[in-house]
């Protein structure tokens, strides 16, 4: 966005400054690390950033590093020199892990959480830009700083778009997602049996949000969104297995504090083999903390009322809740993130079978950025389902879910994700367990 980069282009004097500062202070380093060789690496290394050298400045802060932890303990000093030089070679991942290293530093705590700002604004990352600069803000006793964060923090959340702007500031969003895909054992959704059969489909997904009150980010102030998705899933072979899902919504954003905090109620109706299926209305309440350290916690929680639209589907009738809970390690270009969700339904079910499963799912995934543009990432997912015996069935579930995914952003708002998934469920009752996997090319397109 054309004004988050005019507005970190102007913060970067404050940066060049600030890394001055250090570098004339580094020679007065404790006695224990001022070795020859250290305070050469240092002061080349100070020489070469003025004179505009980062990539050879780099290496002098690098072997003056290695110094350092080979006696058992790295300056705060070369991590906030090593940031600034990786900063102006715009490795902003490995900038931000040096100065990571710095925030819990009484010295260097908030100039590193404004450099991290900086970065994130770089990156178009409006929100963390914000929370890094509050961040900076609460640590801060340097009087020059924080009014320097107020200014940033006032333009970020306060300024009026001008036309060029417009685009960047638009008060609606939309998506599209076109996913070709084969899938090796085509499953019957309401019974959740698997056919045996294998086949191509193709998958098409709109969305669409409007915002009708406040701000769309919802960070700072209350805020009021329309919603609306389409999703339409048709197989080549079969027309029987042909899925749609239209759906309508308001989301209200409320933050309190540090939480992001969202209410979605939505009105869903779908169709199954192009015959009416369920009509189904859903609340969820989803909340995130972001921590100081980049890692955030998850909460959500949703209520959905499923009601039939033809007879034959009566026994799914009735209501599905959900309550998950998750928390993301952040580090430089690596994420853990990890999930456990409760599920329990309560259905109308059949005199034979039960369609009321109590539903324990945990899952890992684990995600590496490549670089800005390329993302890989992995998935695995155990779930187990309990169902209440009748006089004919007495079933549980134990399902493994395995997905492998490349995602590359190949040009601006444009982005080609490709996914493996495999799945293993294995039932008490035999007629339920089968192995699937799905192999899928997604194109998204972002307005």
């Amino acid at each position: 966005m054309k004004h988050k980069r005019k507005k970190a282009a102007g913060s970067v004097l404050l940066l060049s400054l600030l890394c001055s500062q250090v570098f004339a202070d580094s020679s007065a380093l404790p006695d224990t690390k001022s070795t020859a060789s250290y305070e050469n690496d240092i002061r080349h290394g100070n020489d070469l950033f003025k004179q505009g050298e980062y990539a050879q400045a780099k290496l002098y802060f690098k072997r003056a590093l290695t110094s350092t932890q080979g006696e058992g303990q790295a300056s705060q000093v070369i991590y906030y020199n090593l940031g600034s030089a990786c900063y102006k070679l715009e490795q902003y991942d490995e900038s931000q892990a040096y100065f990571k290293k710095l925030l819990d530093s009484d010295e260097f705590a908030a100039v590193s959480f404004y450099n991290l700002a900086l970065i994130e604004n770089k990156l178009g990352n409006r929100d963390s830009t914000i929370d890094y600069l509050s961040a900076s803000k609460t640590v801060s006793n340097d009087e020059q700083l924080s009014a320097l964060v107020d200014r940033q923090l006032s333009k970020l959340q306060n300024d009026t778009p001008d036309t060029k702007q417009q685009a960047a500031q638009k008060d609606w969003h939309a998506y599209l997602y076109l996913t070709p895909g084969y899938d090796s054992n085509i499953k019957f959704a309401p019974l959740e049996v698997a056919s045996n059969e294998s086949g191509g489909f193709i998958q098409g997904i709109a969305l669409f949000d409007k915002v009708i009150a406040g701000a769309d980010t919802g960070r700072d102030e209350q805020s009021l969104l329309f919603t609306s998705s389409v999703f339409l899933s048709n197989y080549f072979s079969s027309d029987f297995n042909d899925y749609n899902l239209y759906a309508v919504g308001l989301r209200y954003l409320l933050p309190v504090s540090q939480w992001r905090n969202s209410v979605d109620l939505d009105i869903k109706k779908s169709t199954y083999g192009h015959t009416d299926y369920q009509q189904i209305y859903a609340a969820t309440f989803k909340t995130r903390h972001r921590y100081s350290s980049g890692d955030v916690l998850r909460v959500r929680y949703r209520y959905q009322q499923i009601d039939s639209l033809d007879t034959i589907f009566d026994y799914l009738q009735g209501n599905q809740q959900q309550l998950g809970l998750g928390y993301q390690f952040n580090w430089t270009a690596d994420s853990v993130y990890l999930w456990y969700q409760l599920e329990t339904n309560n259905r109308q079910n059949t005199v034979n079978r039960n369609y009321s499963p109590t539903r324990n799912t945990v899952s890992v995934r684990y995600e590496n950025k490549i670089d800005r543009t390329n993302k890989v990432y992995g998935e695995l997912a155990y779930r187990h389902s309990d169902y209440e015996p009748t006089a004919t069935q007495d079933r549980t579930d134990n399902r493994t879910d395995y997905l492998l995914a490349y995602e590359h952003d190949f040009a601006p708002d444009w982005e080609l994700l490709a996914r493996w998934r495999f799945t293993s469920n294995r039932s008490s009752d035999t007629v339920y367990s089968y192995d699937r996997h799905l192999v899928m090319l997604t194109l998204r397109k972002s307005f």
